[in-house]
C-alpha cells in the first residue's frame, strides 16, 4: 500500500525512518510517498523536494551540467528546472568562464 504525507503532517517516527541527503533538511521536502507491507510497516520512501530558487537543493553536478552542457538535452532543463535559474544568469556565467578560458 502507497501512502503520500505532506511533510508538515509526519509524525516524529516516520522522520526518523527516512534518510536524507547530506545538504537538504525538512524545509526542503514536500511530501514523502512511503510503501508498506499488509502488516503496517515501511518497506520503501520516496522524498518529493520542493523547488527553490536559492539553489539550496542544486548539486555540483546540476551546477557543471548549467555552465557546460548542451541547452536543448534533457540533463540540462532537468538541472535548470531543479535550480530555479533563469536563461540569463546561466548566459552570463557560461560568458564569465568562456572570458576566464580564454584568458588563459
Amino acid at each position: 500500500m502507497n501512502k503520500i504525507i505532506k511533510a508538515e503532517d509526519l509524525t516524529s517516527e516516520e522522520k526518523n525512518g527516512v534518510t536524507l541527503p547530506f545538504g537538504r533538511t525538512w524545509e526542503d521536502v514536500e511530501s514523502v510517498n512511503f510503501q508498506y507491507k499488509k502488516d503496517g510497516s515501511i518497506v520503501n520512501y520516496h522524498v518529493n523536494y520542493k523547488y527553490n530558487c536559492d539553489n539550496k537543493g542544486v548539486d555540483i553536478v546540476d551546477r557543471w551540467q548549467l555552465l557546460t552542457g548542451k541547452k536543448h538535452s534533457k540533463a540540462y532543463q532537468s538541472a535548470k528546472k531543479r535550480s530555479g535559474i533563469s536563461s540569463e544568469t546561466i548566459n552570463s556565467a557560461r560568458s564569465a568562464l568562456e572570458y576566464i578560458n580564454n584568458k588563459e
